[in-house]
């Protein structure tokens, strides 16, 4: 009888990518942040995520003294995305209905970033939930949300592996890795990772997800990957 052998190879970008508009337009070459004790390793399939400018952003919200409804308005953690601005944010209701209601948000400079619904977490730039009370919410009723940014974060433009309970622009999906890289103990990587980031349609199975997450969580890193046109089939 002759030998059998049986080998595991790893995965290659076919396994991950079905089509893209162009590589040129597609892909992007990233910095991987210097390992920490250890080297620093992605790979190909890791959900990426950029870290953001400030290593320090505060949200506080305020309920306007004269709403009729006496809901809460509840900022997440993390409480912002990597897209925050700095001011106030708006969260007027628009369309109010029986024990919930549809309220704008807008940013800092006036302008609409979405629509929020009781009971529905919201998460363009800012993060959070609004809660129905015992008195139901009127059109005009608003919240303000305060956005201050901290110290520069010094590693502002790198990309680590997404992390959803992570902060500091690391919870945010942000971009797919084609490649796999590592970057040594102590020091970044600034060529050898690409990312996949916009205008293409991958494959769900060739994601490498981190460990622990939940369906929840994968289906917002998902999204979040849909909203800057990377698409992932899951079937």
């Amino acid at each position: 009888m002759l030998p059998y052998y049986s080998m595991t190879q790893a995965q290659g970008l076919s396994s991950l990518l079905k089509w893209e508009v162009h590589p040129d337009f597609s892909r992007e070459p990233v910095t991987l942040l210097a390992g920490s004790g250890s080297v620093r390793k992605i790979v190909l399939g890791t959900i990426l995520a950029l870290l953001a400018t400030t290593a320090d952003v505060t949200a506080v919200s305020a309920a306007d003294a004269g709403n009729t409804g006496d809901g809460t308005l509840t900022i997440a953690n993390p409480a912002v995305t990597t897209a925050v601005k700095e001011g106030v944010y708006t969260v007027v209701c628009t369309d109010p209905a029986v024990d919930t209601g549809t309220f704008e948000v807008s940013d800092p400079d006036g302008k609409s970033i979405g629509t929020a619904k009781v009971g529905v977490a919201f998460g363009k730039q800012i993060r959070f939930t609004i809660a129905d009370g015992a008195t139901d919410f009127v059109a005009g009723d608003r919240f303000e949300v305060t956005v201050t940014k901290g110290d520069i974060n010094p590693n502002a433009g790198k990309v680590v592996a997404w992390d959803p309970a992570g902060a500091a622009g690391s919870e945010i999906p942000w971009g797919i890795a084609a490649t796999t890289a590592e970057a040594p103990d102590g020091t970044d990587l600034d060529l050898g990772l690409i990312a996949l980031r916009r205008q293409v349609l991958c494959f769900e199975k060739g994601i490498v997800w981190p460990d622990g997450v939940t369906a929840a969580q994968k289906a917002e890193a998902l999204e979040a990957l849909e909203e800057q046109g990377i698409v992932v089939r899951t079937a």
